[in-house]
């Protein structure tokens, strides 16, 4: 809790939990519950206590930890009171009554008295009767700079952020500014590692962040903001699923929040799994408090990493004359010599100078007045292909017999331990601008632009999979161009208990060049002599831009002390194209360029009532409209053909016994033969029945009988075991069935696609209810309702995920949670911060949108995901340590009609279980079987502060428990092999991964006041994983070593 002394929670009963700065010593005060007739401080006139104060200006909260340091009284408020104030600079002889109203003049805030040497900040009474009762402080006509900002920002924003994993009644998670920078790592996905049950998918292989939270994951379901503009990618992996990208700058992050599951959270879109809100940097980063200008150097060199050899594409070339190709298979070039290298070896190496990574920023802030910030930034950062881990290769080193069995359990033949791991490297240049007026002590109008530009290593998980050499292939990299721009409005007057206005105006575009068109960088057709195009060209390239405009607006209004009512809502509308021919489906293997346009709104309220000090209870909902047009269906009408599986014939087989009669007339002319010799008495009668004996044995005594019954589908094209005689237990009875014969044949019906504008709506509720126990602990419970529509990755056509014919259906999320959070810093000393939550969570989505094993996307009946969530934290001034654990009781999907089709298009053995309707993760073929999350995954901190808190000397163990899926397991084993097994998982086969325990360490040093050092270590034991929800065989980095100057002036 970020506090001067002491915290209480708004409109609750005090709670007592501290954070006490390292500047005071004295002890924690214990407080009960505020009564209403408290007294104001005594004003300026009263005979008090001077002291010399100096302050200069800077953020409230920290100003209120200096007043109390010097004067010793003791500030108590609300979390979120002076967060986003700067006070102004308060010097001279004060009282420390007089000090305290000049640093709140403005502010909204007035002091009350609590105790002898002890005053809480409350919001202004907006009840003339209760003012008249308790009257506030008159002061002079000094202002606070920035009153209106909102938002906390710098060093106070990062205190809140942690703060509000314990004070908010909702599950999150908080990365504050310096934990950003110390273990941003080798890829953005690295921000995620210290924190239990959140993950990023396909982490080694994207250049981005695709956030897996609690096993939830994709397009929508968990949107990323960055200063509230959005500007997530859906990427298509082949058969290996999708990735839902988005693309940030680590050295531009001030802090990141993560949110666990929907919720009704101010300016906040969050869906089915939460959302992560990301705040860039801002002035008070760089500039030191009671300063006009500041800057700051960021250096860092890294170890473990070499320069990519990138290869000389050959577009435009005959393939006949290139050395290295394959000439027998230009159209299928996996061999393509022209695309590989010997990867070199050499990693885990402690030479941060040699690493061919290094990375700088400069930031320079300015204030030319206390109405106006101006905030520049420019960084660099260029990382050569990373050098796998070394040890504990026993997971990932076995032979792989079948294509049925996990690329991941192999991997480590391919990708040697310990040597380089092509297509990991990256080049990003960015620029950060924003300018902050502060247009009087209620308003405030921010501008912010940012431009990244990434280059980054990348292959389709769908071209290594089948070479023997695939840890030698490097392709070229990746180009993504990312703007945004967002105008930013806050408006709060003081005297008003019905404006609390907040306004954000954004766009973003995104200018894409990647590599995950579905083809090959150099491809051919084939011989001239047959008919075909030699010429090379790049089919794996795949131009894409995507711009998205967007508003979010909010206001708060306070009926009263115990009754709020917060106004909400969103609009965005996406539009995306692309610059790509189209020539045809058998264009080298490539996807369709999708084009399409998207809108999406969304209103809400939330009412917050106070009826008891010791309870509060919300309640409120949200309205959700879209629609969703493929433009590029639209710009090709008639010329796309669609097919649609209009039902199964269910086919089985029976065997019959022949006749003597039917087995004698199929001896035919034989037994003739015989019969005329023994009329003639050519052979005896015995001699003739040995021989027709050995004729009629050798005719079958059975034969085989094939049957056919139509399978069709309900309205909605899905199907029911009780309607396939394979399932429904009509051929249990059967004693002549022929075994392993039964299966479903699909009958299909070709179509013209066209495009149709898809639309929807509905409603959603969500309510909470709190409990304080006392000043130290409480319980909540939340119900929350979200929808999710198709994105526009589902609503456009493309190669394996088509549209489907009978439509979308949103998916439905019920989410409940119950936590219990005690403070425990009362016990553990006067200068500690100690807290525990302890949260159970359940998500049940209905309806969720999936790809079918028919290729299209389908509504699956439910997800079921159930936890427990342990978060705790304790911090003594000189030590600290924290902890997180996440175990997944269950994730469960359920859906008959998969199951079904599942059951009898794939060869299982009649009387052989059918596959259950509900499995663990997923239904093979699908999407969501690849964004399974670890059953267990823990992470701990521990660091100390040393010589002054000169020196910071920490550490971290993440762990992840080994992915386990019997039903997976059962479904391999009962599978015909069709293919050597390619066609067991429809091509997409789900990647596990080994337990697996990292070590990562720190040391920071303060050289001078302004400059400071920082040595860190990530993987330190040098292990050889993979990352979780991974959609390529990629290793992880291996031991890797980061020194990192900083200078602020």
């Amino acid at each position: 809790m970020s506090i001067a002394t002491a915290a209480l929670r708004k409109g609750r009963s005090p709670a007592c939990r501290t954070l006490l700065s390292s500047a005071l010593a004295s002890t924690l005060l214990g407080i009960s519950t505020i009564a209403h007739a408290q007294s104001p401080i005594p004003t300026a006139g009263a005979q008090q206590a001077r002291y010399a104060i100096d302050l200069d200006a800077q953020p409230l909260p920290d100003a209120l930890v200096k007043l109390s340091a010097q004067t010793g009284l003791q500030v108590l408020y609300s979390r979120q009171e002076p967060y986003g104030l700067v006070a102004p600079a308060v010097k001279g002889d004060y009282s420390a009554e007089q000090a305290l109203q000049r640093l709140l003049q403005g502010s909204g805030l007035v002091p009350r008295r609590t105790g002898a040497n002890a005053v809480t900040l409350e919001t202004a009474a907006h009840d003339p009767a209760q003012a008249e009762r308790e009257p506030a402080i008159v002061t002079d006509t000094l202002n606070v700079a920035g009153a209106a900002r909102g938002t906390a920002t710098g060093s106070a924003r990062d205190a809140q952020g942690y703060d509000d994993v314990y004070d908010l009644d909702v599950s999150s998670a908080y990365i504050g500014r310096s934990e950003v920078e110390r273990y941003k790592g080798a890829t953005p996905s690295d921000l995620l590692n210290g924190i239990a049950g959140v993950f990023s998918g396909d982490a080694r292989n994207s250049g981005a962040l695709d956030i897996n939270i609690r096993g939830i994951q994709g397009p929508g379901r968990v949107p990323v903001t960055i200063d509230g503009t959005e500007q997530a990618l859906t990427v298509w992996r082949g058969y290996n699923g999708a990735s839902n990208r988005n693309y940030i700058d680590p050295f531009l992050i001030g802090g990141i929040q993560i949110l666990k599951g929907p919720s009704l959270t101010r300016n906040v879109t969050t869906g089915v799994g939460g959302a992560m809100v990301i705040d860039t940097l801002d002035v008070d980063d760089v500039v030191a408090p009671g300063q006009r200008f500041g800057g700051e150097f960021k250096l860092e060199g890294s170890s473990n990493a070499t320069s990519p050899r990138l290869p000389t594409l050959h577009t435009g070339e005959d393939y006949r004359t290139v050395d290295g190709f394959p000439q027998d298979t230009p159209a299928i070039p996996y061999a393509d010599q022209t695309l590989r290298v010997t990867p070199r070896t050499g990693g885990g190496g402690y030479n941060v100078f040699a690493g061919e990574d290094y990375a700088y920023r400069m930031a320079l802030g300015w204030r030319p007045s206390d109405r106006l910030d101006l905030l520049a930034a420019y960084a660099y950062r260029e990382r050569g292909n990373y050098y796998a881990g070394k040890r504990n290769t026993g997971y990932y080193s076995d032979e792989r017999s079948s294509y049925a069995e996990d690329y991941i359990t192999s991997m480590a033949n391919y990708w040697k331990p310990g040597n380089e791991v092509t297509n990991t490297s990256s080049r990003m240049e960015s620029w950060l601008f924003k300018a902050t007026w502060r247009i009087d002590d209620a308003q405030a109008l921010q501008l912010g632009y940012r431009d990244s530009l990434s280059r980054y290593g990348e292959i389709m998980p769908s071209r290594i999979m089948n070479s023997q050499d695939r840890g030698a292939i490097q392709w070229p990299l990746s180009r993504v161009d990312t703007k945004a721009y967002n105008l930013e409005y806050k408006w709060r007057p003081e005297d008003s208990r019905w404006i609390d206005l907040y306004a954000n105006l954004w766009r973003t575009d995104t200018a894409s060049d990647t590599y995950t068109a579905g083809g090959f960088p150099n491809f051919a057709q084939g011989d001239p002599q047959w008919g075909y195009d030699p010429t090379l060209k790049n089919t794996a390239l795949a131009n894409a831009s995507n711009t998205r405009n967007g508003i979010t607006l909010s206001n708060k209004i306070r009926f009263s002390d115990t009754l709020d009512l917060t106004l909400g809502g969103s609009w965005q509308r996406e539009k995306l194209r692309s610059d790509d021919a189209y020539f045809g489906t058998s264009d080298g293997w490539r996807m369709y360029p999708r084009a399409g346009r998207r809108q999406e709104w969304q209103a809400n309220f939330n009412v917050e009532w106070r009826p008891l000090d010791a309870l509060t209870v919300g309640a409120g909902a949200r309205y959700t409209s879209y629609w969703a047009y493929d433009d590029f269906l639209a710009a090709h009408r008639g010329q796309i053909q669609a097919s649609a599986t209009t039902g199964y014939n269910v086919e089985y087989a029976t065997t019959q016994a022949y006749t003597q009669q039917e087995r004698e007339a199929m001896a035919g002319e034989n037994l003739e033969v015989y019969k005329m010799l023994l009329d003639l008495g050519a052979i005896t009668q015995d001699i003739y029945d040995q021989l027709a004996n050995e004729l009629l044995a050798a005719v079958p005594t059975s034969y085989t009988v094939n049957h056919s019954v139509p399978w069709e589908a309900d309205a909605d094209g899905n199907y029911s075991k009780s309607g396939n005689a394979c399932l429904n237990g009509t051929l249990d009875g059967v004693a002549n069935v022929v075994d392993g014969l039964c299966r479903a044949t699909a009958v299909g019906t070709s179509y013209v696609a066209q495009a149709s504008k898809r639309k929807d709506h509905g409603w959603v509720p969500f309510f909470s209810a709190t409990l304080d126990f006392g000043d130290h602990s409480r319980a909540y419970l939340r119900y929350a309702e979200t929808v999710r529509y198709p994105s526009m990755f589902e609503s456009t056509l493309a190669f394996s995920a088509s549209i489907n014919p009978w439509g979308l259906k949103p998916e439905h999320a019920y989410n409940w949670e119950l936590a219990y959070v005690h403070d425990l810093g009362h016990l553990l000393g006067p200068d500690a911060t100690a807290d525990v939550k302890l949260a159970y969570y359940v998500n049940k989505t209905r309806d969720v949108i999936e790809r079918d094993p028919r290729f299209k996307f389908d509504n699956v009946d439910k997800q079921t995901i159930r936890g427990l969530e342990l978060q705790a934290r304790y911090d003594g001034g000189r030590l600290f340590t924290d902890l997180g654990v996440n175990y997944s009781l269950e994730n469960q999907v359920c859906d008959e009609s998969t199951a079904a089709i599942l059951s009898t298009s794939n060869g299982y053995a009649l009387g052989s279980q059918a596959v259950p309707t509900c499995v663990d993760y997923g239904f093979v073929g699908g999407y969501l079987l690849t964004q399974a999350a670890p059953e267990l995954s823990a992470t701990w901190s521990l660091g100390g502060r040393f010589l002054d808190r000169r020196l910071e000397i920490g550490g971290r163990a993440s762990y992840f428990r080994q992915y386990e899926n019997p039903d997976l397991d059962w479904y391999r084993a009962h599978s015909i092999q069709s293919g050597g097994g390619r066609l067991v998982y429809n091509f997409n086969v789900p990647f596990s991964w080994g337990t697996t325990l990292i070590f990562d360490a720190y040391a920071s040093y303060k050289l001078r006041e302004n400059l400071s050092v920082e040595l860190t270590g990530t993987n330190l034991t040098d292990q050889y994983y993979v990352d979780p929800a991974t959609r390529s065989a990629v290793a992880a980095p291996g031991r890797t070593l980061k020194l990192s100057l900083s200078a602020r002036f």
